[in-house]
C-alpha cells in the first residue's frame, strides 16, 4: 500500500510538470511493470483531467458548490484514505462548477470566442496516453508528444494542436471539419483514422492514412489528398514531400505496445525505439545508420529488444549511462551504437 501511496504522488506531481528526472523514471519502470499499471494511470488521468479545468474558476460564483459538496465529505470518514480517494474528491469539487460554468456560457450565448478554453495533454517520454476528445474523437499521444484542444468545439472547424506522434480516430461530422495543425503541416479530415508524426526535433513530417480521406496543406500552399494505405512525408530541411502507398496500419501500431518496422534504416529504428524506452541513442557510424531491417516487436523489454538487434543486425552497442548535469539533475540513459567487428 506504501508503494502505492508512492507512486500515485509521484503521478501527481507528473501531471503538475513538478517532478524531477529521477522520480519521472521511477514512474516509466513502474508503468512498464503490468498492464494494469498502465490502465490505473490513464484513470488517475482522467481524474486530473476533470478536476483542472482550462478556464479560469475564478470569473464564476462556485462557493456554494464548493461548499455544499466540502460539507458531504466532511460528514464521512476518511481515515487512513489513500492518495487517489483525495484525488476523486478534487475531481468531485470540481464538477458541479464545470457544470455550471455550461450553463452560463449557455444562458448568457456569449460568442465563442471570448469564451474559448483549451486544455494540453502532455505525454512524457517512455509513456503513451489515450485522449477522448468533446466530440467523440479518441486520441492516442505517444511518447514525448502535446495536443492542445478546446474544452468545448464552438465553431464550425474543430481544431487541434498537435507537437509529436498522434493516432486520430476522428468522429464524423462533414459540417465540421476536424484540423491537426502541426508546425509544418495542416491536416483536415472528416471522419477517419490517421497517424501524424510532427516531433519538432525532427526535420520529417509524415501522415498517414488509414481509413476515410483527408488532406494535408503545406504552409507553402500545396495541398494532397490522401487515400487509405497513402502516407505523404515532407522533409522541412530541403522543403520536399513525397507520397507513396504502404501498409497504414503497421504505423499505428505504437498505440497497442506493438512497434513494427519493414526495410526501414536502423536510424530510424533505433530513434522510436529510443522515444518509447525514454532512451537517447545514437547512432556513430554512418553505414549502420543507413542499413535497412525488418522486425516486428511486440511488448518486448528494452534489454531484450537491443538483444534481439544485436543478433539480427550487424550492430555493436555501448552504454554510456545517465550523467549529472549542471542543475544536478540526471540525463536519459544513453546508448552508442556502432558497425560490429
Amino acid at each position: 500500500m506504501q508503494k502505492k501511496q508512492q507512486i500515485e504522488e509521484l503521478i501527481a506531481k507528473l501531471f503538475s510538470e513538478n517532478i524531477t528526472s529521477e522520480e519521472k523514471n521511477t514512474v516509466v519502470s513502474w508503468l512498464n511493470e503490468s498492464e494494469e499499471n498502465k490502465l490505473y494511470f490513464t484513470q488517475l488521468r482522467n481524474i486530473w483531467q476533470n478536476s483542472h479545468p482550462a478556464f479560469d474558476p475564478k470569473e464564476i460564483d462556485v462557493i456554494a458548490a464548493h461548499e455544499k459538496v466540502m460539507s458531504k465529505i466532511r460528514g464521512r470518514r476518511w481515515t487512513h484514505a489513500p492518495v487517489v480517494i483525495w484525488w476523486q474528491r478534487v475531481a468531485a469539487i470540481m464538477i458541479l462548477p464545470v457544470i455550471m460554468f455550461t450553463g452560463y456560457l449557455l444562458l448568457n450565448k456569449i460568442p465563442h470566442t471570448a469564451v474559448t478554453a483549451y486544455q494540453e495533454i502532455t505525454s512524457p517520454y517512455g509513456i503513451s496516453s489515450k485522449v477522448d476528445l468533446p466530440d467523440g474523437s479518441t486520441v492516442w499521444l505517444n511518447s514525448g508528444s502535446k495536443l492542445r484542444y478546446p474544452v468545448v468545439f464552438a465553431s464550425r472547424e474543430r481544431n487541434v494542436y498537435l507537437s509529436g506522434e498522434a493516432f486520430f480516430k476522428v468522429y464524423s461530422d462533414k459540417c465540421h471539419p476536424f484540423i491537426v495543425t502541426t508546425n509544418n503541416v495542416k491536416v483536415r479530415a472528416t471522419g477517419t483514422q490517421f497517424n501524424v508524426e510532427a516531433y519538432k526535433s525532427d526535420t520529417i513530417t509524415a501522415v498517414t492514412l488509414v481509413e476515410g480521406k483527408v488532406v494535408v496543406d503545406f504552409n507553402n500552399d500545396a495541398k494532397e489528398e490522401l487515400l487509405p494505405n497513402q502516407r505523404i512525408v515532407l522533409n522541412s530541411k530541403i522543403n520536399k514531400y513525397q507520397l507513396f502507398e504502404t501498409d497504414a496500419k503497421r504505423w499505428g501500431l505504437w498505440k497497442d505496445g506493438i512497434l513494427a518496422f519493414r526495410n526501414e534504416p536502423l536510424e530510424n529504428v533505433f530513434k522510436r525505439i529510443g522515444r518509447t524506452y525514454n532512451v537517447d541513442i545514437q547512432v556513430k557510424d554512418p553505414i549502420v545508420a543507413r542499413q535497412l531491417y525488418r522486425a516486428t516487436f511486440e511488448r518486448e523489454s528494452f534489454e531484450e529488444i537491443l538483444r534481439l538487434l544485436k543478433m539480427s543486425a550487424p550492430i555493436q552497442y555501448k552504454r554510456i549511462g545517465r550523467e549529472k548535469q549542471a542543475d544536478n539533475e540526471f540525463n536519459k540513459d544513453k546508448i552508442e551504437v556502432f558497425r560490429a567487428k
